[in-house]
């Protein structure tokens, strides 16, 4: 079980709750803080906006760490050459090379396709993910590799 790849995820969220609980904060402040150099350009539709945003934003950051475990944990063919295998082929490639079972490996799929929808489309389909149930289907994924690879 890799409790140290999952580590990494783990930071990030870690960043998601500190960056959540600082625009919550802001948000309930506002009044007191928009005078501040700092706020001067802001305006409290951005901050809700902002805040309505994290689960998401923090969701995708979430998925390329993930992304990238894969990525440093699967040999490549060159070293000289850039990784362009797609997020799809290192989940599947990933879970046939340490057995994952395929109950996990289509909860990773699904996060990688709501991944895709923000990402690519655009389409806040939330909270069809939360940050929280991503965290934990990525984790459960991760704790199949071994700690050294």
């Amino acid at each position: 079980m890799s409790y140290i790849l999952i580590q990494r995820l783990i930071a990030v969220r870690d960043e998601y709750n500190v960056a959540r609980a600082s625009v919550a904060y802001l948000k309930r402040l506002w009044p007191q803080l928009l005078t501040e150099a700092d706020f001067r350009d802001l305006d409290l539709l951005q901050i809700k906006q902002a805040f309505a945003n994290l689960e998401v934003t923090y969701t995708v950051r979430l998925f390329s760490t993930f992304e990238a475990v894969l990525r440093d944990s699967l040999p490549r063919r060159s070293v000289n050459s850039p990784d362009r295998r797609s997020a799809y082929d290192l989940i599947n490639r990933s879970a046939s090379k340490w057995r994952i079972a395929g109950s996990i490996k289509d909860d990773a799929h699904r996060v990688r396709e709501i991944r895709n929808l923000f990402v690519h489309r655009n389409e806040l389909v939330y909270p069809v993910v939360l940050f929280s149930e991503a965290l934990a289907i990525l984790s459960r994924f991760l704790a199949w590799l071994p700690d050294s690879l």
